[in-house]
């Protein structure tokens, strides 16, 4: 059985759910939808590296353009910090 993430249209990160399947990791991850997570994307297939931290039990999320809110330059995650800082009035 292989890692899938499940992505979702309200959430900026992927559900990890077990499955042989896409369709299957769709219909288990029905399950773990909570209120405004909105409708599920897409479903893919975890990357080698993913599968290997997952099996570890490590945290991993994944956006759906494939990036990394975890992993990453130091000089990207200041960029996003920097820019996380600068609306952060609004919230």
């Amino acid at each position: 059985m292989a890692w899938y993430l499940v992505f979702w249209r309200n959430r900026s990160t992927a559900t990890v759910v077990p499955a042989a399947s896409a369709s299957q990791a769709r219909s288990r991850t029905q399950r773990k939808q909570k209120k405004g997570y909105g409708a599920i994307v897409a479903a893919r297939r975890a990357n080698p590296q993913d599968s290997r931290l997952i099996r570890h039990g490590v945290c991993v999320s994944r956006r759906r353009d494939g990036s990394s809110p975890t992993f990453g330059s130091a000089r990207s995650k200041a960029r996003a910090r920097r820019q996380r800082s600068a609306y952060r009035h609004w919230l």
